[in-house]
């Protein structure tokens, strides 16, 4: 019974309701698993960016444009656009330029999501070589000649962090200021005590 109101309902169609309802289904499964994947931590955009950019540099990390995630976007929602519109009895050609500019602004939001979210992972994995001269204070006492650890504070990408420290002059007592000389193993500092 259900299968065949689903076939009365599908022969009932236009081609170009067929072309829109076909692309619509196609694009929300892609849309769907490249959603799946990104939860688990696979990146779809991967393997598609090396072989499209090997001899182009269009999609870079700042404008990830013709990434997989971005064009499934835009196909969803161009499709989508197209159905609904279909519905309403219009124009095809009324309904393509609506559906374009459904699909472009799906397209851009996913970029823009893409690249807030590269931020927030160049920050989380801070380079510590950034603090090579940077200053900072003693919270926990240095002892002098490399003779042990104390801590510091300082600031990587604007937030405060605490950090083992060694210095090979004199001893720093807490309070004092001090630079980042060198980033020794195990990410303890080498610092040297400033005026």
């Amino acid at each position: 019974m259900i299968y065949l109101s689903i076939d009365e309902w599908w022969s009932g169609m236009t081609t170009t309701e067929h072309v829109f309802w076909i692309l619509a289904l196609f694009s929300s499964v892609v849309f769907f698993m490249v959603f799946i994947f990104s939860l688990f931590g696979f990146d779809a955009d991967s393997d598609f960016d090396a072989d499209f950019n090997a001899d182009a540099d269009v999609d870079s990390p700042d404008f990830p444009l013709f990434s997989v995630k971005s064009i499934t976007a835009f196909l969803t929602f161009f499709s989508w656009t197209g159905v609904l519109l279909l519905r309403e009895e219009r124009s095809l050609w009324t309904i393509i330029p609506y559906s374009i500019l459904s699909g472009l602004v799906a397209m851009a939001l996913v970029i823009f999501l893409l690249k807030k979210f590269s931020d927030l992972a160049e920050e989380g994995n801070a380079d510590l070589l950034d603090l090579i001269f940077e200053k900072g204070d003693v919270y926990l006492p240095i002892p002098s000649g490399k003779q042990g650890k104390g801590k510091v504070h300082v600031t990587l990408n604007r937030s405060l962090r605490e950090m083992s420290a060694v210095t090979e002059g004199e001893a720093i007592p807490t309070g004092e200021k001090i630079r980042v000389v060198e980033i020794l193993p195990d990410n303890v500092l080498l610092v040297e005590k400033t005026e």
